[in-house]
């Protein structure tokens, strides 16, 4: 069976990806080892999401966005950093950028499951489930991808969204950064005595780090970052428990705690492919880039990476160019790295220093944190870009007229 499109993962990138070649007039085989069941109504994993507001848009366009309930949907209006002891933190307004909102939180499998319903309703995607992909095989001509079953399906172009971990680009021979950051992350959503105010913190203990990303009402995901013995400590405590070790390490800033989700718990591991394509093959969501979960970054990395790359794809249709030729691969590889690269690396070099408990650590974090906090045209651009305002009017706006010579 012949498609223009094979994607091999339904994940949020792959149903995302999926949905937009289908809107720009592909024919898409969408394949996945899970069934119809578990993707139509995925399970609430306990992750929420930072959507970004330009991410927003593109899955509105997709008519994702318009499919999540209003109430589970909760503004970012305000953000702080704040490091170990000390007694101020790094604050993002995001009216300095002329936004009301930095993003909005939502929970991961809201968006599964949104996602999934916009691309199950377009007829030119075929979705293949309970379907395991033995090989890629890829010529000068066409991709190929050959299931477990027997089965055989061509293509112009495959397309990997299986996971930073992805044996799609490792059987490629693609290589990747992988860093493990010796971590496991644990998150879960509380109840709490003090309102939240939409403010998210980021708060890097030195008994590990801690975010609190703010849900509707009194309610936030509590996400806490330790090594692995100590993780599965708390893992192991009683709901009760929890709560109670949880609510010191906040410092007071909400008040009682009260378990109201499962925990889960999850290894922290970034990846950075080396790069993004290969012979009739595109690298997307997390298997080109798995970003630490510290930047907030990582889904809205994933769907801007796809727009990207389909609107080269759209390009190279219009122009009647091979959808797999190398042409609109070098450029989704090219601008993807633009935007990633060096958040990617900033990250890396910043959990660095900040999972060390050292003291010159300690005494390099505050001063970098004292550093960024009178950089206010660099943090209001950052802003900008997360509220998809114009940078240029917010430039603009913010720098002093020149003066001009007096005659």
């Amino acid at each position: 069976m012949y498609f223009d499109i094979l994607v091999i993962g339904a994940g949020p990138a792959g149903l995302a990806f999926s949905a937009m070649a289908a809107d720009i007039g592909l024919k898409v085989g969408l394949f996945d080892r899970q069934s119809k069941t578990s993707l139509a109504n995925p399970k609430n994993d306990g992750r929420d999401i930072a959507v970004s507001e330009r991410s927003r848009k593109i899955m509105y366009g997709l008519g994702a966005w318009q499919k999540i309930d209003p109430a589970q949907i909760s503004p970012i209006r305000d953000a702080k950093v704040m490091d170990g002891d000390a007694p101020f933190a790094l604050h993002f307004n995001p009216q300095n950028a002329g936004a009301d909102r930095l993003g909005n939180i939502v929970s991961n499998h809201l968006i599964r499951r949104a996602l999934y319903d916009v691309a199950d309703i377009r007829p030119n995607i075929t979705l293949f489930t309970d379907a395991q992909v033995t090989a890629l095989i890829r010529t000068e001509n066409m991709a190929r991808v050959c299931l477990e079953d027997g089965s055989v399906f061509t293509g112009q172009l495959a397309v990997a969204a299986d996971t930073r971990f992805s044996q799609i680009r490792r059987d490629a021979g693609i290589k990747a950064n992988m860093h493990d950051f010796g971590q496991t992350m644990i998150v879960g959503r509380m109840a709490h005595a003090k309102p939240h105010h939409h403010t998210a913190w980021e708060m890097f203990r030195y008994d590990g780090g801690m975010a609190v990303l703010p849900l509707t009402g009194n309610t936030s995901s509590i996400v806490q970052t330790f090594c692995a013995e100590e993780a599965a400590r708390f893992m192991a405590m009683s709901d009760e428990d929890y709560a109670h070790d949880t609510a010191p390490r906040l410092k007071g800033l909400l008040g009682g705690l009260e378990c109201t989700g499962k925990r889960m718990a999850y290894p922290l591991v970034g990846v950075y492919a080396q790069k993004f394509y290969d012979e009739r093959l595109a690298l997307i969501g997390d298997a080109a880039v798995g970003m630490h979960p510290v930047t907030a970054h990582g889904f809205n990395f994933g769907i801007q990476g796809l727009d990207n790359l389909v609107k080269h794809l759209h390009s190279a249709k219009i122009a009647g160019l091979d959808l797999g030729g190398v042409q609109a691969l070098k450029a989704y590889n090219r601008d993807h790295r633009r935007l990633t690269w060096p958040l990617y690396q900033m990250t890396e070099k910043m959990m660095g220093l900040y999972t060390s408990n050292t003291i010159p650590a300690r005494i390099a974090r505050k001063a970098a944190l004292r550093a960024a906090s009178f950089m206010a045209p660099a943090k209001d651009v950052l802003m900008a870009r997360l509220a998809d305002v114009s940078v240029g009017k917010l430039l603009a706006g913010k720098l002093p007229s020149p003066k001009l010579p007096r005659f």
